[in-house]
């Protein structure tokens, strides 16, 4: 037997880690919609009534859709970064498994979103906060250890490793204004979003610019 089959990092498989991965993503994105309740109502019962009552529970749709995009938003960059990873390590591994611990804690931010609005987004934000460090934390580990593919300059790297960097700060100044200004955290989402896209396009035109220099 050679030694890397004794080799203790050896023993991860990426197909593996990603297959978790799906799962727990799956699970947890499904399970976000049942915080959306069917009222009890009684019949006949007028349309109009129906959707008077629907609006009554808004806060649980705004919710479910806005955890939904960010549960698919951390996905595809956990998809992108197992992309550029050559091989899994052991480190790599244990840190995957806390960054799921996170994401399947997304079903109960959410419902402490909806049912209290803004008093739970520090909750909310918080975890979601979390889950953008430990994908960064993720990428950065990768880069040390060397377990990554491409070079440093090409552009989608760059652009890539900008998201890694942006996410963090966005989310987490979110969690800070919601421990403070619970109602302007709910209203600086969307333009944060909008801050991590012109990072992300920042950083490609500068590598762009770089390698043609």
């Amino acid at each position: 037997m050679t030694d890397t089959q004794f080799d203790p990092d050896a023993q991860f498989s990426k197909a593996r880690i990603e297959m978790l991965c799906d799962g727990v993503f799956a699970i947890a994105m499904t399970l976000l919609v049942l915080e959306l309740k069917v009222p009890d109502l009684p019949r006949p019962i007028a349309a109009a009534d129906v959707w008077h009552v629907l609006g009554e529970h808004r806060l649980g749709f705004v919710a479910f859709t806005l955890s939904f995009m960010l549960a698919g938003a951390f996905w595809m960059q956990h998809h992108v970064l197992f992309h550029y990873l050559v091989r899994a390590t052991r480190p790599l591994a244990l840190l995957n498994l806390v960054f799921l611990m996170f994401v399947s804690l997304l079903p109960f931010s959410a419902s402490v979103f909806a049912r209290y609005g803004p008093q739970g987004f520090a909750i909310y934000f918080g975890n979601q906060f979390v889950l953008a460090l430990l994908l960064a934390a993720h990428w950065t580990l990768a880069k040390r250890q060397g377990l990554l593919r491409g070079a440093a300059t090409d552009p989608k790297r760059r652009r890539f490793a900008a998201l890694m960097a942006a996410f963090p700060v966005v989310f987490g100044s979110l969690f800070i204004v919601s421990l403070f200004q619970p109602e302007s955290a709910g209203l600086a989402v969307l333009p944060g979003m909008a801050v991590i896209l012109i990072i992300r396009r920042v950083a490609e035109k500068r590598a762009r610019a770089a390698l043609s220099s």
